[in-house]
């Protein structure tokens, strides 16, 4: 029996709440592809995609590696303008002239011969200017054709080192040549065959190039350190920096017309703008070590400092862009090599002066 007091205690108006260790279950998202199905021809054809190679070098950053010399398309409507301006001249002046002999009228013949002479001195140096525009062209090609010479089988890694002698104008008594020859056997696949081009035809040229870098950019940097005038300055600075252009690519065999010269001096100073990262990082520490060797020289001496190092740069970019046979990673010449001998050449410079304070 329940006791009068049980029945007087007050109820919990609160509802009553039962826990559970089951988790309740989310609801089912829709197994529906929100993207839509593709469906593929059986009888359409497939295309292989390329398999990239390691050890290439080949990287979309880095400009060295680009084709940047190869000439432009020619302006075959401008080529005509000017090929009808000079052939309808020319016509003018000879029928003009046998008129102005006949007539005695010799300041008017005198003009006229002094016309055609223009006009053969123009046509020639425009002939000279194609020629060296197309060896230009063949030098691009051969470069192409040298990146993939480890790949190629000893035929025609055999005629594409042929053509490379034609172009470095190597005969068959020369010392490179001949050691080429007596290192090679008949074996020697195209990997084999681009070692001994690098080791024995192009290396001795990469010794000649580095060391015309070098002397002629210390001596810009002399001169620089040492002229009092800025207009003398630039005008020395440019005509060095396209001399030492034009004697680098002699040295690889390469002739520059006006309009190559030009082209090639664009792409090295588009180069020179868009490097790649690492480069940029590396130069960015070689500035800083500039900039505190600079300090240890006189304002003259460290402005010579500065352009020896702009025209060592300008030199070996136009070596990497003028070699037949790109550079690997471990045997591009650096900046760095080139920063010592510049540093020691201006101190020598300096020293007498402190001396003599």
């Amino acid at each position: 029996m329940t006791s009068p007091q049980d029945d007087q205690r007050p109820q919990d108006p609160r509802p009553g709440i039962r826990f559970s260790d089951a988790k309740p279950r989310s609801p089912e998202a829709p197994r529906v592809d929100p993207q839509p199905g593709l469906r593929f021809d059986a009888e359409q054809p497939s295309r292989q995609l390329p398999v990239a190679r390691e050890g290439d070098g080949a990287s979309a950053n880095d400009p060295a590696l680009e084709p940047i010399l190869r000439p432009r398309k020619r302006r075959w409507g401008l080529l005509a303008v000017l090929a009808g301006a000079a052939g309808l001249g020319t016509a003018e002046l000879i029928t003009g002239l046998p008129a102005a002999l006949a007539g005695g009228d010799w300041l008017n013949t005198g003009w006229q011969i002094l016309g055609l002479g223009v006009i053969g001195l123009g046509t020639g140096a425009l002939g000279r200017e194609l020629f060296r525009l197309r060896r230009l062209k063949r030098h691009d090609n051969l470069r192409q054709d040298l990146s993939e010479l480890p790949r190629l089988s000893p035929k025609h890694a055999s005629a594409l080192v042929e053509r490379l002698r034609q172009q470095l104008a190597l005969h068959d008594d020369h010392p490179h040549w001949q050691a080429f020859s007596n290192a090679r056997e008949a074996h020697h696949d195209g990997r084999d065959l681009a070692e001994l081009v690098q080791h024995h035809l192009l290396a001795p040229r990469d010794r000649e190039a580095r060391r015309l870098i070098s002397r002629m950019s210390s001596e810009t940097a002399v001169m620089v350190a040492v002229s009092p005038l800025t207009l003398v300055d630039m005008g020395l600075v440019a005509w060095r920096h396209l001399a030492m252009i034009d004697r680098i690519c002699r040295i690889y065999g390469l002739e520059l017309g006006y309009g190559a010269r030009l082209r090639l001096l664009r792409s090295v100073l588009y180069q020179m703008a868009f490097a790649g990262a690492t480069e940029l990082a590396t130069d960015a520490s070689m500035q800083m070590l500039t900039l505190d060797l600079a300090g240890r020289l006189s304002a003259r001496a460290a402005q010579g400092l500065g352009v020896g190092l702009l025209g060592a740069r300008l030199g070996l970019r136009t070596q990497q862009l003028a070699r037949p046979l790109a550079f690997t990673p471990n045997e591009r010449p650096r900046l760095t090599d080139l920063r010592k001998e510049l540093w020691q050449q201006l101190k020598r410079m300096e020293a007498p002066k402190k001396g003599q304070d």
